[in-house]
């Protein structure tokens, strides 16, 4: 019982000592925008020197503005961008039978069995209920929808509304789509079409830092080629550029890691991935988990001469954020290992402006330890005396608890 309150000490002390360790040494950096012209939404990339920087972790990224107030943002990631062109489809008939029905008969020549039609109509606070029908030679129907209700035609933003009307697949020449007027007045039928759409990669980003060496070991038969950068960087694409017309290489992605074994560490090279070079597939192979400075390629040849490899690329699948900035306003970026992840409203309204907003960039990118920073804005919490008032302490309360371990050891 006479123990537990000096232990309770002891715990206390080297709890707030552990604390003020962390705090004294994490890890800040800031930066600056460029490139906003104009008041709104600017989607802006996270360069690959900032998630370097944050160690590939965003839930260290904040913005201020010139007061110092945190504004919110987005982060997100394109995986493939869609293109669509709107592709009309030509009305043939449109007529109207008073308090009975709206009648819109459509060439369906073009859709080539698409099961979505989008229809295009002069805003409405109605709701009508329709059924479509398919015909080969305009004369004879057949039903394919009956009964759906087209609700919610109003738009804030535009004079128009866009609906999109599911129908199943078929080879129809002729499609009529009938609208109930019984309840209320027609609606103004605008335009019916469907989208045709394209689907193209998200243009990645090249990583520079990286250099590499080839080197061929014949004994093993065996060619190694290591990259090597200053600072880790996030890997998610391997591209190889290989002269020779025919090959087919088992190859491996090597990772050094240390373990310990007993009371020793040792370094060992782990394998976190194999690909597999062929001449009548793709040689750019995607990457899982690859933040590093240093990785090793190594490709069995077998009894084969070694690949002429012309060009390896590595690249990084771009991260966006969205924020609200105004002209006016000096921003700055703060990268800061003390932070947690932040919550912000505007996290649920990504999609209604992440396509067709101005870019910005970020610039500027210094350590906040820096010799060029003007140490007198930074706080004392933040100075290297604190950090090495930190260290002072630790020291002291390292030689407290050694003399109270030898005090114990005597008694």
């Amino acid at each position: 019982m006479n123990n537990q309150k000096p232990n309770q000490m002891k715990n206390s002390i080297l709890l707030f000592f552990l604390g003020c360790m962390s705090f004294g040494f994490s890890q800040n950096h800031t930066a600056t925008f460029e490139n906003i012209q104009q008041d709104g939404f600017h989607k802006v990339l996270v360069s690959p020197e900032i998630r370097s920087a944050s160690a590939d972790n965003l839930n260290y990224f904040r913005i201020f503005d010139g007061k110092k107030r945190e504004v919110s943002y987005v982060v997100f990631q394109d995986e493939k961008m869609q293109t669509y062109r709107f592709e009309k489809l030509k009305i043939i008939s449109k007529n109207t039978i008073k308090d009975s029905l709206t009648a819109v008969i459509l060439e369906n020549y073009k859709t080539k069995n698409n099961q979505e039609l989008v229809l295009l109509l002069s805003n409405t606070k109605l709701n009508k209920t329709y059924n479509v029908s398919g015909s080969n030679d305009g004369k004879e129907w057949f039903g394919l929808v009956a009964n759906q209700l087209l609700s919610d035609l109003h738009s804030s933003s535009e004079t128009f509304v866009e609906k999109i009307l599911s129908v199943p697949s078929n080879k129809y020449a002729f499609l009529k789509i009938d609208f109930n007027d019984k309840n209320s007045l027609p609606v103004n039928i605008l335009d019916v079409g469907f989208y045709v759409g394209k689907q193209n990669e998200t243009e990645k980003t090249l990583l520079n830092d990286f250099e590499y060496t080839i080197a061929e070991n014949l004994k093993e038969k065996k060619t190694n080629i290591t990259f090597k950068s200053l600072e880790k960087q996030r890997i998610d694409e391997i591209s190889f550029i290989i002269n020779d017309t025919y090959f087919s290489r088992n190859a491996a992605i090597l990772v050094q890691k240390t373990r310990k074994i007993k009371k020793r560490i040792e370094k060992y090279n782990a394998e976190i991935a194999t690909i597999y070079l062929n001449s009548n597939a793709s040689t750019t192979f995607q990457c899982n988990d690859l933040f590093v400075n240093e990785f090793r390629i190594e490709i069995d040849n077998q009894d084969n001469q070694p690949l002429q490899i012309s060009k390896i690329k590595l690249y990084q699948k771009p991260i966006y954020i969205i924020a609200d900035f105004k002209t006016n306003e000096r921003y700055t970026v703060v990268l800061d290992s003390t932070f947690s992840k932040p919550s912000y409203d505007l996290s649920g309204f990504v999609k209604s402006f992440s396509v067709g907003i101005p870019m910005a960039t970020i610039a500027n990118l210094e350590s906040k330890s820096s010799d060029n920073e003007n140490t007198s804005d930074e706080s004392f919490w933040q100075s290297k005396t604190f950090m090495w008032i930190c260290i002072l302490f630790g020291i002291a309360i390292i030689g407290y608890f050694a003399i109270g371990l030898l005090k114990d050891m005597k008694e």
